[in-house]
């Protein structure tokens, strides 16, 4: 081929959610075209089998990638993961396209031609030559957003809200962009944005946009409204020149629990440098240093938000196992009622009494309410400090080390497992769910709580979350972790939020340590004149408690598709 690629590769990437009477015929109009077209379907796990339909289509097609995700997580996401995906394998050129054929496949030649002399072509709906099928409503809206978007965003193109787009895929990898972060149907207009202020060259073209072959629409209500912020937020970005281009972190790791390699930076690290970070002192339980946050990345296959791997301390191991934290006994008074009050919430999901294993006991307060009700109580802590406080100070049995390295001492049958804060901690959150699990008689019950990243707080704080610390790892999403536990081999009984419990005095140091260096500096010395008596609930239901219960063998999780690149659909 003469012009700008010799010998192009091209992949057209589609989103499913199910979509399984319109994908073949989808497929069989692609290939139809006479190019050499090869086919990227990310499917998220529609329930109507679209997943195990493409299973078989690639058996048999060569041409055809499919990638698996667990739950639905976004078309924006799904479009970034075939983003990533053209450019780790190599392709010259990329289309997306949505999957219910309302973008007819006989347009794709005619966005290839206009690619020579652009770096991202539109298709789109409203220049001359262009059509809509879309009738009332929904044509008042479309036309009404892309009209509003053109004025507000000061572009000159008419279409900002559709799919159907090729790239320049060498451009897409110079010009990723670290502000793109639209997970929703904002990301289309947000990509043309991000990229024109990259300077990349844009050019439309007319399609045909049909109405879908069967099926209903997906788009819910709340992106309309999110989308309508997201433009607002586009313009005010504009208007204060915050819309220049930065590129983005490659993310060379994989995810720690789907495998995958199709990650994107969230939040860059921020504070010291790693040399200073790497002590005990900030893997304290009751740390103030809020100053330091890490690298926070999410997988676009899974939705796990995690610290990558190679940015966590290598002597993670060690570094828990020096702990020493004096605070936390300074307020036993505070900690001794949090763990009355969490036993008193789980109390109406548990037998009566029987053995009971706690991961992360520290200093043994939570085992030790739970033996004054009769069970029969151990507990494991990487800390020396803790674990020697909670035998010979708390009198409870506490093996120092992890659950690997006690596992002889322990037994197999435990009736309850207790995880207080731990998961958010540990490099390998589902590898020590299946630990536990093993653990645990048939039946029984597991008692934790984590961090929710889908709460209201950390929606409204981003970045400045306070528990986005160093010592913390990963951030899950209740969804996403009930769908671990799920897969872990646990079936949920309750989530609700988790109370936590802290002296007046304590919870004012924790805020101000929250502001910046000369205002903290300032207010932090009026803890002492509060009185330390005073304790007092703290929950803004950004960290949950969850009570599952051991239902069938942990071994037992679907398989990797045969790329390796994410979750098998699960046969019921």
């Amino acid at each position: 081929m003469s012009g700008r690629y010799d010998k192009p590769r091209t992949l057209v990437a589609t989103a499913t959610y199910n979509e399984r009477e319109n994908i073949p015929v989808l497929l069989e109009r692609i290939h139809g075209l006479g190019e050499d077209l090869e086919v990227l379907v990310v499917d998220d796990d529609s329930p109507d089998g679209t997943g195990r339909l493409l299973d078989e289509l690639t058996a048999a097609d060569g041409r055809l990638h499919v990638v698996h995700r667990p739950a639905k997580l976004g078309l924006g996401s799904a479009h970034q993961l075939a983003f990533l995906y053209a450019i780790r394998h190599g392709f010259d050129r990329l289309v997306t396209m949505d999957a219910d054929m309302s973008h007819t496949p006989d347009n794709i030649p005619q966005l290839l031609a206009a690619l020579e002399g652009a770096d991202m072509v539109i298709g789109s709906r409203y220049i001359k030559g262009g059509t809509c099928d879309y009738r009332g409503y929904r044509m008042f809206l479309s036309v009404c957003a892309n009209t509003l978007a053109r004025l507000l965003l000061r572009l000159p193109f008419h279409e900002f809200t559709t799919s159907f787009r090729a790239f320049d895929v060498k451009t897409l990898n110079e010009l990723r962009c670290t502000k793109l972060r639209s997970r929703g149907y904002s990301f289309f207009m947000e990509t043309v944005f991000r990229l024109h202020s990259a300077g990349a060259r844009i050019s439309e073209v007319p399609i045909q946009f049909r109405d879908r072959h069967t099926g209903v629409s997906k788009i819910p209500r709340f992106e309309i409204l999110s989308g309508i912020a997201k433009l607002f937020r586009l313009t005010a970005s504009s208007i204060t020149g915050r819309n220049k281009f930065k590129p983005a972190t490659v993310i060379d790791d994989e995810c720690c629990y789907c495998g995958s390699s199709f990650m994107v930076e969230i939040y860059p690290a921020s504070g010291s440098e790693a040399e200073g970070r790497e002590s005990a002192e900030a893997y304290r339980c009751s740390s103030m240093d809020h100053k330091n946050t890490p690298q926070v990345v999410q997988c676009l296959q899974c939705g796990l938000m995690q610290v990558p791997g190679k940015s966590q301390p290598e002597e993670l191991e060690a570094l828990y196992s020096d702990v020493e934290d004096p605070t936390y006994i300074d307020n036993r008074a505070a900690r001794e009622l949090n763990f009355e009050k969490t036993y008193e919430r789980i109390e109406p999901f548990l037998p009566e009494t029987g053995a009971m294993l706690e991961i992360g006991a520290f200093c043994g307060l939570f085992l030790a309410q739970a033996e004054k009700r009769g069970w029969r109580c151990e507990g494991v802590e990487p800390s020396r400090w803790a674990s020697r406080i909670a035998r010979e100070e708390v009198g409870v049995e506490v093996f120092t080390g992890t659950l690997d390295d006690n596992r002889e001492s322990l037994r197999d049958d435990y009736d309850l497992a207790i995880a207080w804060d731990v998961l958010e901690h540990v490099p390998d959150p589902y590898g020590l769910l299946t630990g536990i699990h093993r653990m645990l008689r048939p039946g029984g019950i597991l008692c934790l709580s984590t961090l929710d990243r889908h709460n209201w707080l950390p929606r409204l704080t981003g970045r400045h979350w306070p528990w986005i610390m160093d010592m913390h790892l990963q951030y899950f999403s209740r969804d996403f972790f009930e769908g671990m536990l799920a897969r872990a081999g646990y079936e949920v009984v309750h989530v609700t939020g988790y109370t936590h419990y802290a002296t007046l005095p304590y919870l004012w140091r924790k805020a101000a340590a929250q502001l910046p260096g000369g205002l903290a500096t300032l207010l932090t010395p009026l803890a002492r004149i509060m009185p330390s008596a005073l304790i007092v609930p703290v929950s803004f239901g950004d960290v949950k408690l969850f009570i599952a219960r051991k239902h069938h063998d942990a071994d037992a999780v679907p398989a990797q598709t045969p790329d390796g690149l994410g979750f098998s659909h699960q046969s019921e």
